[in-house]
């Protein structure tokens, strides 16, 4: 894994979001629990403030996602998160993951240039954002939360 440094976190009631040194935003689901439309508006709320209002590479660690109310996959699709990323790189680890994180891919085929990959290793996840955005500075976080 790698181990850049965590600047700040934010948690909400399904996910934690960590802005490492090196730029990246990190989302790690920390629940099983069914996903509510609630819980993902809330989650749209942290990655924004997270983001400090800058495009980001991002981390999307989807490793433990079980179940979605209906419309919280569309809700994440197609609001506007997608303008604060450079990229996303995709961490799945169970067939639940790795189906959730196949609608994100092609729903991204079909209406945007943002680069987005599918990974199963975290280092090479982190290697792949920092790759494909070669061009993106390094951003150092803003403290005002």
């Amino acid at each position: 894994m790698n181990t850049a440094a965590i600047l700040r976190s934010l948690t909400t009631s399904t996910s934690r979001y960590e802005e490492r040194a090196d730029g990246v935003i990190v989302q790690r689901l920390l629940t099983t629990r069914t996903q509510t439309l609630t819980d993902a508006r809330e989650n749209t709320v942290a990655f924004v403030r997270i983001a400090g209002g800058i495009a980001r590479r991002v981390l999307l660690d989807l490793r433990i996602t079980r179940a979605m109310q209906p419309g919280v996959r569309e809700h994440y699709a197609e609001s506007d998160l997608a303008k604060w990323c450079t990229a996303v790189a995709l961490l799945a680890a169970t067939p639940s993951s790795h189906q959730l994180c196949r609608y994100y891919l092609e729903v991204n085929r079909q209406g945007s240039n943002l680069p987005m990959m599918l990974f199963t290793d975290e280092a090479e996840a982190i290697g792949w954002l920092h790759l494909v955005t070669s061009d993106q500075p390094t951003f150092a976080g803003n403290a005002a939360l």
